[in-house]
């Protein structure tokens, strides 16, 4: 499992890559800016980190790995801060100290609007189920004020389940929903956990990402798979 992170905020930046294989690696942890191309699309480049995000797909770059995600089904999913864009099911290809591996991707890209928010706090998982045909993600969050929850599924060919906000919650290692009359429960066990600290004098935020085992339950169906929790809390700034 491998994981990138970038943070753009009006004091800082933020910009992070780890990996899972049997234990957690820290690959690159930076607070140094980035430098953002004239392109009409996120490419950006600092020391030693890149990023490139054109529709067609995402390439992240930093020393011996390369990770390509190619988008093939697009979620738009506003919330009450702003835009945001999700890729649940992309097609990954990582490239790590020579070998090439294949799997499944996902990656969200969102804005803030309006009024400075600051205080926040999610919980979030993305998972894959059936051998990579299925994937599932899901949060909980709040922004000032504001509440914003969803649970979705996507299959294979693009058809998305999803629950109506009012019937998603999380908890520590879980997430529930109910859609379409049935409850649907998500299950999480921790194998790996990796943090940092977002912070400066404006602001204060920690990031928590574990990678795990997943298990999605419901009408009497059990299907498993692995995912990714991340949880943010804190100041933005």
């Amino acid at each position: 499992m491998f994981a990138a992170r970038i943070f753009w905020t009006g004091s800082l930046w933020h910009h992070s890559v780890w990996l899972y294989d049997g234990k957690v690696k820290e690959i690159h942890n930076s607070c140094l800016p980035l430098t953002q191309s004239n392109a009409p699309y996120a490419d950006v480049e600092g020391l030693g980190f890149s990023l490139s995000a054109p529709d067609e797909c995402v390439t992240i770059t930093t020393g011996s790995l390369m990770i390509k995600l190619t988008p093939r089904h697009t979620f738009d999913g506003p919330s009450p801060i702003g835009p945001g864009l999700h890729h649940p099911n992309m097609v990954a290809e990582v490239e790590y100290e020579g070998i090439t591996l294949n799997g499944l991707g996902y990656c969200k890209r969102y804005d803030f609007r309006g009024e400075p928010i600051r205080h926040w706090g999610y919980r979030f998982f993305h998972g894959t189920l059936k051998s990579h045909a299925r994937a599932t993600w899901t949060a909980d969050a709040t922004f000032g004020l504001s509440k914003h929850a969803y649970f979705r599924i996507i299959d294979d060919d693009g058809t998305v389940l999803q629950a109506p906000s009012r019937y998603s919650c999380h908890r520590d290692d879980k997430a529930y929903a109910t859609i379409n009359g049935l409850d649907y429960e998500l299950s999480f066990e921790e194998l790996g956990v990796w943090q940092a600290s977002i912070a400066n004098e404006r602001m204060d935020s920690l990031l928590t990402q574990r990678f795990g085992k997943i298990r999605l339950q419901y009408d009497g169906i059990f299907e498993t798979g692995y995912g990714l929790n991340e949880l943010c809390f804190g100041t933005l700034g």
